[in-house]
């Protein structure tokens, strides 16, 4: 035989073998999904959601989505649900509450429009607070994104629908540390805080050596001071006006110090912070003290040449760290507190804490936007509620109270 018809020979053999199997196999049925789908949306989160028990006597789980437009053509988000391991909704967030969660990546713009749309190749932030009752938290939780897509959008076809279960996530079972707090004497402030609402400490997402997204301040407190329902007496143009100026920051914990600056001058309050120059000039004049494994605390923002301690030093609860001021990033007196993973706090994440007691005074009623307010034509705050005794929550956001 020649290699000619040894060839012919082998193909005769092939085809048969490759027909009969072509006919055992069914035919696909027009209606048969695949497993998985194309979509238009990549869709992340940017921490395992963390748990803290707030003032309010509810738990909170706490985490932001990262929502990328990965197709042809804008679109917008029409709803996010989630939800619990048996399928119950825990949050729906549509319309106007959609809107209000929605953010650029990085930080919101003051007084920006309501996001209605992602362009191609966008990116959104969404904030989300899950409120559930105490130790009902779930250990995993789903999601379920709905969108919408123009009709004459490029290659449409290939997206069979408009919807996304998931990203599926583990929450974090770890406890709330257990802290005193870090200032004495009554009616402070909670401002800039968790929960319910934006903030300048709840929305910022940072990235880190370009391969992490970091939620540096999600708990971060600024703490201020109320008198007669004011922050400040006069204009407010002077750091002495404010009732929050000199007062004595204390240790929450007993740690050891890593951090300390003590030069940077007082900012003019209500005005563009000029020393900031660079990542180390935020925190302002500071002290930062391990507390506990892969716990730091921060404390920003004091009085320049205020500060005892020094790097090495350990210090116990209740220990003067330093008096309150307005260095920094700051536009008027406060004490900027929070615990992170790091010592870094810009590159770290910021995690839940609990006070071991204090009074709950109320919650500030203000006749603005912002979370706190500014200027000195910012108006007097009402606070309104019943004062009780606190152990073992996080005080929310605008609530106000007095420490022993």
């Amino acid at each position: 035989m020649t290699h000619h018809a040894r060839a012919q020979s082998g193909v005769r053999w092939i085809v048969p073998v490759l027909l009969l199997w072509s006919l055992a196999v069914p035919a696909a049925h027009p209606e048969v999904q695949p497993a998985s789908q194309a979509t238009a949306l990549l869709v992340s989160a940017t921490n395992a959601p963390l748990r803290v028990l707030g003032s309010d006597g509810m738990e909170h789980l706490e985490y932001d989505l990262l929502i990328t437009n990965v197709f042809t053509a804008p679109l917008t988000l029409t709803s996010i649900e989630v939800t619990g391991p048996n399928g119950q909704v825990l949050l729906r967030l549509a319309g106007d509450a959609l809107a209000g969660k929605l953010e650029p990546v990085f930080y919101p713009v003051p007084n920006a429009k309501p996001i209605s749309s992602i362009p191609v190749g966008g990116m959104v932030g969404a904030v989300i607070d899950v409120v559930v009752p105490p130790r009902e938290a779930p250990r995993r939780i789903g999601h379920r994104i709905t969108y919408e897509l123009p009709s004459d959008t490029p290659a449409l076809s290939l997206i069979a629908s408009r919807a996304i279960a998931g990203p599926e996530l583990t929450v974090d079972r770890r406890s709330s540390l257990v802290i005193a707090p870090p200032l004495r004497g009554n009616a402070w402030l909670s401002g800039n805080g968790c929960c319910e609402v934006r903030s300048v400490h709840r929305s910022p997402r940072i990235v880190v050596d370009g391969a992490r997204f970091v939620k540096p301040e999600t708990f971060a407190i600024d703490w201020l001071r109320l008198v007669d329902g004011r922050l400040w007496a006069g204009d407010g143009t002077r750091n002495e006006q404010y009732f929050a100026f000199g007062a004595e920051v204390v240790s929450v914990a007993h740690g050891t110090v890593v951090s300390v600056r003590n030069d940077m001058p007082e900012e003019m309050p209500g005005q563009t912070p000029v020393a900031v120059k660079g990542p180390g000039d935020y925190l302002g004049n500071h002290v930062v003290v391990q507390i506990g494994r892969r716990v730091w605390a921060v404390y920003a923002h004091m009085q320049p040449g205020s500060i005892p301690v020094q790097a090495g030093e350990r210090v116990t609860t209740g220990q003067r760290l330093g008096l309150l001021g307005n260095s920094g990033n700051s536009t008027q007196a406060h004490l900027h507190f929070q615990l992170s993973d790091g010592p870094d706090y810009l590159t770290s994440t910021s995690l839940p804490f609990v006070f071991d007691r204090y009074t709950l005074v109320g919650t500030a009623e203000v006749e603005s936007s912002e979370t706190v307010p500014g200027s000195p034509a910012s108006p007097t705050l009402r606070v309104i509620g019943t004062p009780r005794t606190e152990a073992g929550t996080y005080p929310l956001v605008l609530t106000v109270q007095d420490f022993r």
